[in-house]
């Protein structure tokens, strides 16, 4: 068996367009107003949950909407499919925080046929 593994990384620019993209696609409501920053909560072996601030005349307080990690997920396939990213549709993909951005890593198990007698073994 073989394990393909493959990691998207997304720049926080092209994740607040995702975000606001999937918020219309979805017909969410949310402020008309850019986005601030977007922060993520959770710890390791558990779902992450996006909070999405967008600005406010306060920049102190910013107003806050809570995405799922599909939620997330989904926003950023959404832009993988506008951009003729090919995803495999039974692979599993999770978000995952890296130094340069948000990345959804894709894993999917290839299963391999067991070797014929006759073949000859690579070592």
């Amino acid at each position: 068996m073989l394990l393909d593994v493959r990691k998207l990384v997304f720049s926080d620019d092209l994740l607040k367009r995702a975000i606001l993209e999937y918020f219309l696609d979805q017909k969410m409501q949310h402020p008309q107003s850019q986005i601030q920053k977007i922060r993520f909560l959770g710890t390791p072996g558990e779902k992450a949950q996006a909070v999405v601030e967008f600005m406010t005349a306060d920049p102190k307080n910013p107003v806050e909407i809570h995405l799922k990690e599909d939620q997330v997920l989904t926003a950023m396939i959404m832009v993988c499919k506008a951009h003729h990213v090919p995803l495999p549709r039974d692979a599993v993909k999770v978000l995952q925080l890296t130094k340069q951005g948000l990345a959804m890593t894709i894993s999917m198990k290839v299963d391999t046929p067991p070797p014929a007698a006759n073949q000859r073994r690579v070592s």
